[in-house]
């Protein structure tokens, strides 16, 4: 649901919605692998580039939980090898040193939080992939409108929108198709570096969309700017109410 304010992160993007947990919030790792694999398995029907998880475990892992559920790892697996990529939320335990699975699986974009003033919330440990604003987010409402909410349910489709975006421009620009670990390098690079601040010495990039798409473009001209000299400004005509120079300025590219 959008309006003329309320546009997300990817405004024009498909989504499809897969239903692994019930009313109540809970669900089996079953459904969840089945929510996965039909999204692999139609995924060239439905054009599906990016699932995105604002779900996970009570239970929170310090390090990578892969052997904890060698079904859902393979499964998750299986999207990284159709190039999709899978993004899971870390949880909003505010704990510094575990986070939940499915983010805590390898191949999984695991998103942790921040306020609007990129402040340290929720889950978070080593192996917290990206963050994104999760406090205070206008969000869809069950039965129609928008209200806020918080929570890294709010963090991870920031981040799957982003990978959207990226993905689309450079299939768009030069029909290069970014894998999932191209686009989170990007992200990690180019994102805003911010301080754990609980002591663990940790860093974490907030993502910055636009800084990581003009890392990714190529094609984007390198305008250089030299300063004009009366040498080269011989030719300039000046009367008493305007003034004319000569500006040298070099591209690698047709500027129009």
């Amino acid at each position: 649901s959008t309006d003329d304010t309320n546009k997300g992160m990817a405004p024009d993007s498909t989504i499809i919605s897969m239903k692994v947990l019930n009313s109540a919030g809970s669900g089996t790792t079953a459904n969840l692998i089945s929510g996965i694999d039909w999204c692999v398995n139609n995924a060239s029907i439905f054009n599906i580039s990016v699932i995105s998880m604002s779900l996970g475990t009570s239970s929170l892992f310090t390090s990578y939980c892969d052997d904890n559920d060698a079904l859902l790892t393979s499964s998750i697996a299986n999207a990284i090898a159709k190039n999709i990529t899978v993004v899971a939320a870390t949880g909003n335990a505010d704990s510094t040193t575990g986070i939940a699975s499915p983010a805590s699986i390898t191949n999984v974009t695991s998103v942790g939080g921040v306020t609007k003033a990129d402040a340290m919330d929720f889950n978070r440990n080593s192996i917290t992939d990206l963050l994104a604003p999760g406090v205070s987010i206008t969000s869809t409402k069950k039965g129609g409108g928008f209200e806020s909410l918080s929570g890294t349910s709010m963090s991870a489709p920031h981040v799957a929108g982003a990978f959207a975006l990226l993905r689309q421009y450079k299939r768009l620009e030069n029909s290069t198709i970014l894998t999932p670990a191209q686009i989170q390098d990007a992200l990690n690079d180019t994102g805003k570096q911010i301080d754990d601040t609980s002591g663990s010495g940790l860093f974490f990039s907030r993502i910055n969309i636009y800084a990581a798409l003009l890392s990714l473009d190529k094609f984007a001209p390198n305008v250089t700017f030299v300063a004009p000299t009366p040498a080269n400004n011989s030719n300039a005509t000046i009367n008493s109410t305007d003034s004319y120079f000569f500006i040298n300025l070099t591209s690698n590219e047709v500027l129009s």
